[in-house]
């Protein structure tokens, strides 16, 4: 392809013919040597001459013309200190009105707008509309080879010389990119070419041309090998990227991309649809220097543009890592027939990774297996065609048994849009108020802000003193002014409210909140403006007014504002009645951006809200309204509203993915119905409840559809996880099981340390959706065991919120989410091996073990011999295998979980005692292994379930528990003198205890530590930091840093009664513990009061009453870590 210029000639490289198109490409593929460049990049290519017909050039001069008067009297003050300087003469002419050339680019050099130095453009546009589009381009080219040394009182213009790092800077310059554009496309292009050949005196004054026309190749040739004689770095080369056209152009310049560290979207997407295939090079370079994850996403987007064997060996030597799947799979789509020989190439020689993933490149795009590959050479289908023969296993059904949504969907039917009925003069209802929730009004009201503080109690000022107390209004800031604004008499309040200045100043939501409790719906305008900085504020904020501006913001918000989305949702759903009546203008108005959002909006509402809330919200507005938003919301109710079909990745193969049965299991989706399916689940996502779903969900077999919806998520991950379909991981919630569960729940836990934090809360929200108890379960292991402190509490507010939505405690809710395993059935303790059967049992740490006939101990379960009946004793090994592996996790869990209930002093009911330790079949084993406490009104009696599973106290005498006892785990602190008879109890039966019990140690605060508040028997030690760190295990919390993120102390809490505190010298040294190895204790108190700042709070006189097992476990920790247990 050739482009000509004003005598030259531009080339544009065709790559050569692969060996691959030995024969006429046929029609149903695509071009293998094209440059499949993508869609979302155009925005990005810079016009070049020839490329669009010379159009006349659109200047604004009077920006320029305001910047030169902003920075006149600076320039004056310039050519005033630097008397003598031909610049300083030249600028001082083009002031004075002259058509001065060289003062016209110290003009361009020198003006500036507060931080933003060189403002090309408005400059250029003022020079080309004063003295024409050349002399502009000249003063430009003069002006990129000005160096400036700001701050020296004077002109400070120096020369720039060839081998200077600034060039560089002119690759990425946006307003250097538009000017270039503008040039290339300008009919005055013959005659600035003209002017700027007069220009190219020196090597400096010919670069910078080259920059401005580089479609001038001649020029561009002779600028490329002047300069890799002169400049050997790399580094400063970079802006021919924005300039050569050809390859030999590229090779000449020398640029070595490796030591080149940014290379943008933007850049790169010109260099590939000047160069095509010549721009490899570049990109082969930029993967061997140092890259980011983004970096990455971006050049193996142009390798999956790009023709030719090495482009695509490039991505398929990557293929191993997340981000480059999804674009060996886009390059595959592009080019299926070297695809296909390239990857039946590394098949034979890949190993287990390579191979999952090569074959799942297989998939990409329905054009390889279904076209590509039937006119592939033999060698490459004797590869293929084996790991594809089996793709298919129950027929496809029939089509008038496809669901009508999955076989014709609406968003596909093509049936044609109504006419846009335009009514002109329509005023939306005045509707202005507030629609608060059921103690919404009263809570807000209630919220406190430090401000408030000044005024004291306000409650019965009048409004005169509240004038009074506002007079000096206008001198506060935007956040005294809030105050004010929060408290006032509401009319004061109201007429103060047009001066409040709330732009550009940090508010917290509570005064925001109080503003408008005070002022209502009419501070809607001012709380947009004070909410500019975070948006979730502004979600909250607006969510109970009713008004024009916000019904057209929700509006807005449903169909545009992603992460608003939600906040519409909500809002709609308060306001129905009063939305659609906001609305219907918009709806029936010509500005088209209000129209589509008010649309969709009606159109939601009619689906959620019902058609008949909409159609009689239009009534009022006349009869030919009424017909109109009548007709608007007549709609599929399986259409989505409000929101764009998305597109599904090529990853999402219907090929590649197991079948979806429909109901009865005899018949299969076609692959057309499949990829309708891939989009109904990309539709409904947890911020639109698509009713489709259901459909399906009534129309295919759940086992099926669970099946795929695992691989769907898994072929996701394979790809890369692409942002762009994140609904891979949010359609588990429809049909997964716990199989599912069991693939997410450690992804969940480990994302974060892969800075994927916001894609493991959303996978924490898919547990919650599918609600299993394995789910539930895992969700609240995450919250107990999660490495990461953010996904932890995550999980952690999730389990509180299941709970309280079940009317239990967190607790309540793990007790019932241990799992039994199915041992419930006392045949499930059998393994059968036909001759000789085994019996599980189970050790103090819920080991699984087995007995044989004669009750006789094993170290391990046989494996089935000869003897044996293969089937039963094959199922049984199987069995008892999967129950040890379940158990490795569980078992450790429960033994931690009722440790940790003794020592916070838990209690049970009988009822919750029975039902979760008695009768559960897995816990029982460790329940009977500890000794517990019934308290009912005052005495105490410790008991042991027996093999019975009956009560047995002290003295081994039968047990009733109380109806109305506290059941509790006993600690040493509680049983005093019981503790030996209960330790020879247990050794008599050989029983062994899950976790130290009865030898745990018993410690108490003396009670001159209870009257002073402090415990002088640890103060003065020196504990090595990595002893005081282990105290965070047993509840203790370091202290914010401070000053050189230093922590100055940990406290821990003593349950009902205050803290116990350290202050430590010199302190932890935050990310270098090592600093300070030793750490002194300062002083120990106990106090009413965490660590604050570098503050000690004060010893609490009078400290108590403290429960003698918390008291205990925490002197027991310290005393441990201190070396003076």
């Amino acid at each position: 392809m050739t482009v000509r210029g004003s005598g030259s000639t531009v080339s544009y490289p065709v790559p050569k013919l692969s060996p691959m198109t030995e024969t006429e490409t046929p029609a149903a593929l695509p071009d293998e040597d094209r440059i499949a460049f993508p869609d979302s990049w155009r925005r990005f290519v810079q016009p070049r001459r020839g490329a669009a017909k010379p159009r006349k050039a659109k200047l604004d001069p009077e920006t320029g013309r305001a910047l030169v008067e902003l920075n006149r009297d600076r320039l004056r003050a310039l050519i005033l200190n630097d008397p003598g300087n031909e610049l300083a003469e030249a600028l001082a002419a083009y002031l004075d009105g002259e058509a001065d050339l060289r003062g016209a680019a110290v003009a361009l050099r020198l003006t500036k707008l507060e931080y933003r130095v060189a403002c090309y453009r408005p400059m250029f546009d003022l020079l080309a509309a004063d003295h024409g589009l050349p002399f502009a381009a000249a003063a430009l080219a003069e002006a990129c080879t000005f160096d400036h040394q700001w701050n020296s009182g004077k002109i400070g213009l120096e020369q720039r010389q060839i081998d200077n790092y600034a060039w560089s800077h002119l690759h990425d310059n946006k307003e250097i990119r538009q000017i270039r554009a503008l040039i290339a496309t300008a009919a005055e292009y013959e005659e600035v070419v003209a002017a700027l050949a007069e220009r190219r005196t020196s090597p400096e004054m010919r670069l910078a041309v080259s920059v401005l026309v580089p479609d001038e190749e001649a020029w561009l040739n002779e600028v490329c090998e002047e300069h890799r004689a002169i400049v050997p770095k790399a580094g400063y080369k970079a802006v021919f990227l924005a300039l050569v056209a050809t390859a030999d152009q590229l090779d000449t310049v020398g640029f070595d991309a490796s030591s080149y560290y940014w290379l943008s979207a933007v850049e790169l997407a010109d260099l590939v649809h000047r160069l095509g295939a010549a721009a490899l090079p570049v990109v082969e370079g930029r993967l061997r220097g140092y890259t980011d994850a983004n970096d990455r996403k971006v050049l193996y987007r142009a390798l999956a543009a790009l023709p030719g064997d090495q482009a695509m060996t490039l991505l398929l030597d990557r293929i191993e890592q997340a981000d480059a799947m999804a674009f060996a799979m886009e390059a595959a789509a592009n080019f299926p027939r070297r695809a296909l020989r390239l990857i039946a190439g590394r098949l034979p020689a890949a190993d287990a990774g390579e191979r999952k993933q090569l074959v799942t490149l297989l998939h990409a795009a329905p054009v390889l297996l279904d076209t590509a590959l039937p006119l592939a050479d033999e060698a490459t289908r004797a590869v293929v065609e084996p790991l594809t023969a089996e793709r298919r296993r129950v027929p496809e059904a029939p089509a008038d048994a496809v669901p009508a949504l999955l076989a014709a969907p609406p968003w596909t039917t093509g049936a044609a849009e109504r006419g846009p009925v335009v009514l002109k003069g329509l005023e939306p209802a005045p509707i202005n108020r507030m629609h608060w929730a059921a103690g919404e009004r009263e809570a807000w009201e209630s919220t406190e802000h430090y401000l408030f503080a000044g005024f004291g109690d306000t409650a019965d000022w009048s409004r005169t003193r509240w004038e009074y107390a506002t007079r000096e209004f206008d001198t506060k800031d935007g956040q005294g002014q809030a105050a004010m604004l929060a408290l006032a008499h509401p009319e004061v309040a109201a007429e103060l409210l047009p001066r409040w200045k709330a732009a550009n100043t940090f508010f917290t939501v509570e005064i925001l909140q109080r503003i408008l409790v005070n002022l209502g719906a009419e501070a809607t305008q001012h709380l947009f403006t004070a909410t500019s900085y975070d948006f979730e504020f502004r979600r909250l904020l607006l969510l109970p007014i009713a008004n024009l501006t916000v019904a057209r913001y929700a509006a807005d918000a449903l169909v545009r504002l992603k992460s608003m989305r939600s906040f519409a949702v909500e809002w709609f759903e308060r306001h129905g009645a009063d939305a659609a009546a906001l609305l219907v203008p918009d709806a029936l108005g010509k500005t088209k951006k209000p129209r589509a959002a008010a649309e969709a909006a009606l159109r939601y509402l009619a689906a959620t809200h019902g058609a008949d809330v909409v159609r009689e919200a239009a009534v009022q507005y006349g009869d030919e309204a009424a017909a109109a938003i009548g007709g608007l919301v007549d709609i599929d109710p399986l259409m989505p509203i409000g929101i764009q079909v998305p597109k599904t990745g090529a990853w999402a193969s219907p090929a590649a993915l197991p079948q979806v049965l429909l109901a009865g299991r005899e018949h299969a989706l076609p692959d057309a119905a499949v990829r309708n399916l891939l989009t109904v689940l990309a539709i409904g996502t947890p911020e639109y409840d698509y009713p489709g779903v259901a459909v399906v969900a009534e129309a295919c077999d759940r086992l099926s559809l669970a099946r795929f919806s695992v691989a769907l998520f898994e072929r996701w991950l394979t790809a890369g996880a692409p942002s762009e379909d994140g609904w891979a991981l949010t359609q588990l919630a429809h049909f997964a099981d716990d199989e599912a569960v069991r693939l997410l729940a450690p992804l969940v836990a480990k994302w974060p340390g892969e800075s994927q934090h916001q894609r493991a809360v959303k996978g924490l929200k898919v547990l919650g959706a599918i609600g299993t108890e394995a789910a539930l379960r895992a969700i609240n292991q995450i919250a107990e065991k999660a490495k990461f402190a953010a996904i932890k509490a995550e999980a952690g507010e999730q389990i509180d919120a299941i709970a309280a939505n079940l009317g239990l405690t967190a607790d309540q809710l793990a007790d019932r989410l241990v799992p039994d395993f199915g041992l419930r059935d006392e045949a499930a303790l059998l393994l059968d091996y036909g001759p000789r059967q085994f019996t599980v049992g189970f050790d103090e740490a819920l080991k699984p073990f087995v007995r044989d006939g004669d009750g006789k101990p094993r170290k391990s379960l046989p494996k089935p011999g000869a003897k044996d009946d293969e089937l039963l004793a094959t199922a049984a090994y199987q069995r008892f295998a999967g129950l040890r592996k379940d158990l490795r996790t569980v078992a450790a869990d429960q033994v931690k979980r009722l440790e940790r209930a003794m020592v916070q002093g838990r209690t049970w009911t009988p009822a919750e005692f029975d039902e979760h330790f008695v009768q559960h079949p897995l816990v029982w084993h460790l329940a009977r292994r500890l000794v517990w406490t019934a308290e009912s009104d005052g005495p105490r009696t410790s008991f042991r379930l027996a093999e019975d599973k009956g009560c047995t106290d002290v003295e081994e005498e039968a047990f009733t528990l109380p109806a109305d006892a506290a059941i509790r785990l006993a600690h040493p602190a509680l049983i005093g003198g019981e503790v030996d008879a209960w330790g020879e109890i247990l050794a008599d039966y050989e029983i062994l205890q899950p976790f130290p019990q009865l030898e745990r140690p018993v410690m108490a605060f003396t009670d001159e530590e209870l009257q002073t508040g402090r415990l002088t028997r640890f103060e003065g030690v020196t504990v090595p930091v990595g002893k005081l760190l282990g105290l965070t295990s047993k509840g203790w919390e370091r202290a914010a840093p401070q000053d050189a993120g230093i922590e100055p102390g940990m406290s821990c809490e003593v349950h009902g009664a205050g803290y116990l505190v350290l202050s430590l010298d010199p302190g932890i040294w935050v990310g270098s513990i090592e600093h300070c190895p030793d750490q002194t204790l300062r002083a120990v108190v106990l106090a009413d009061r965490d660590v604050r700042g570098w503050d000690v709070p004060a010893p609490k006189a009078g400290f108590g009453p403290v429960d003698p097992v918390v008291a205990s476990e925490v002197l027991a920790a310290l005393s441990k870590a201190t070396g003076l247990a």
